[in-house]
């Protein structure tokens, strides 16, 4: 029987990519996937409004992957659940939108949880979904070697991630120097502690194959930490229904509540001075509080190549100019992912570009607290 419709005894094979925001999972995607290789549906599942990741996909994307955009965070959203994600692409086969495929990957959103997502997705290995079975392959998590360790020291959520994951990809790593060989030896021992089941891979080596990163398999959390068993188990339907109120911290609520984006889309171009003081008053301001910013920019100098920013943690990687637009939108984009900063000074930094005309959409997170 097909891959592509499924059998209990040969489900389609299903890849989550996690990875805290920044680590590299879109770039990653780009490396895997290789233009002779099996079909695969890409799923890419982004925090905000507006899609910017969904797109540089697209630049070195091969065409005969499918794209599905699904935006609002994956482990914590009503219907937009790994279950609902699967049962709709099944649709879409079964409607002749998409050609039958042979593997499904999804990149989540680097605020994603993993436990609620790995948990629906054991559950449902053993039921058919809208006609087809899906089984978790494996869970494959970037970690940024140049501040991946001070990330899930700090960051439950990137702590989280590196526990659940049965295969990590070492990012980042041609960025240390000789000097921070310690560095790297320190996040490996780390690594070792957290989660000493898992294989590692350097992407950045020259002699590195990203795409066996995708080897067929059947990810278990058998032999994993006590606290990855306790995540798992808290996320059932019944500790859901009938848990103790002091399980009831670990159960997803609103996993976000300190973080909240805040996304733009400028009719017309900017000019490089705009740019310039607008990034400088945000970086001063906001420091590590400013998780992401992603943004491809309409710049007046040259509007047919686009200029793609990228702020990660207080960090700013040197823009880079694309040679198009990835997709027929050719307007400038921004997402910011921001932790505990003053919404309306927020509001203030981004006047600095001073649009002619601005569509604002904003998600801002229930004040609900949570583990994060």
């Amino acid at each position: 029987m097909s891959a592509a419709i499924g059998h209990f005894d040969n489900p389609i094979p299903v890849y989550l990519l996690t990875g805290f925001l920044g680590s590299g999972k879109t770039t990653l995607l780009n490396r895997m996937l290789l233009a002779d290789g099996p079909r695969t549906a890409v799923i890419v599942n982004e925090f905000g409004d507006v899609a910017i990741d969904n797109d540089l996909f697209k630049v070195d994307g091969t065409a005969s992957d499918l794209i599905e955009t699904s935006n609002g965070c994956i482990c914590c959203e009503p219907g937009n659940d790994i279950v609902s994600t699967l049962a709709r692409l099944s649709a879409a086969i079964d409607n002749g939108d998409v050609s039958a495929v042979d593997r499904v990957l999804i990149e989540t959103t680097g605020l994603a949880d993993p436990a609620p997502i790995i948990n629906q997705m054991l559950i449902a290995s053993s039921y058919s979904i809208a006609g087809r079975f899906f089984a978790l392959a494996s869970v494959i998590t970037t970690l940024d070697a140049v501040k991946g360790k001070e990330t899930v020291e700090e960051r439950i959520l990137a702590h989280k991630q590196l526990a659940f994951a049965d295969r990590v990809a070492l990012t980042k790593a041609d960025m240390l120097t000789q000097a921070q060989a310690d560095r790297r030896e320190a996040l490996m021992a780390l690594v070792a502690r957290i989660n000493p089941a898992a294989r590692v891979f350097d992407i950045q080596d020259p002699l590195a194959q990203p795409e066996s990163l995708l080897e067929h398999g059947i990810y278990a959390p058998d032999g994993r930490s006590m606290d990855v068993i306790g995540w798992l188990k808290a996320e059932s339907p019944l500790s859901k229904a009938f848990g103790a109120k002091d399980v009831s911290q670990w159960l997803p609520g609103n996993r976000h509540s300190d973080v909240y984006t805040k996304s733009m889309v400028l009719d017309g171009s900017v000019t490089s001075r705009q740019v310039t003081s607008f990034l400088d008053i945000l970086m001063r301001a906001a420091g590590n509080r400013l998780l992401r910013l992603k943004g491809l920019l309409s710049l007046a100098d040259d509007p047919d190549r686009p200029y793609l920013i990228h702020i990660v943690q207080g960090t700013f990687h040197p823009p880079q100019r694309l040679e198009r637009w990835p997709s027929e939108d050719r307007r400038t984009r921004l997402v910011i992912i921001a932790d505990g900063i003053d919404e309306m000074a927020l509001e203030s930094f981004l006047q600095v570009l001073k649009p002619k005309r601005v569509r604002k959409a904003e998600t801002a997170a229930p004040d609900t607290k949570s583990e994060h």
